[in-house]
């Protein structure tokens, strides 16, 4: 009886675990739709809740929690609508049951010259699948300035 159950378990708790290549899918729509944003309310609700979240900003700098964050964006607000920043492709790892992360090279551009970067670079994210969806606990960018700019 034993030996017909176990197999019987794994299969149906296989069939409980979401397809990898949709997890995939989701969270790089997920992490375009983070970095490429312009609309910084939209980005803080992509942050996961806890107190805990944490960025490392492209100069270094180490901000924790939202409040942090939030000011810190807040800061760069009237830049944004003047910027274009473009994804490119995005790798996804698992980090166990309900934790990804995300290696993401992006480049900044003027809105007005997507064609001409004034910076380049990746961003990593670790993220938690929450009940509304993934939501960032950290993101570390790296980025470097185009010559001349």
């Amino acid at each position: 009886m034993k030996l017909v159950l176990v197999p019987m378990l794994v299969y149906s708790l296989a069939g409980c675990t979401p397809d990898s290549s949709v997890v995939e899918a989701d969270v790089q729509q997920f992490v375009r739709t983070y970095i490429s944003s312009n609309d910084i309310a939209a980005s803080l609700g992509m942050l996961d809740q806890s107190d805990a979240v944490t960025s490392v900003t492209g100069e270094g700098k180490v901000l924790r929690g939202r409040d942090a964050i939030r000011n810190a964006a807040s800061k760069q607000i009237t830049l944004m609508p003047q910027l274009k920043i473009t994804v490119g492709g995005i790798e996804v790892g698992r980090a166990g049951a309900g934790y990804a992360f995300a290696i993401a090279p992006f480049s900044i551009a003027a809105s007005g010259a997507p064609g001409a970067p004034m910076a380049t670079g990746a961003a990593t994210l670790v993220l938690a699948k929450r009940d509304s969806g993934w939501k960032v606990v950290h993101e570390h960018y790296s980025y470097v300035r185009a010559a001349g700019r």
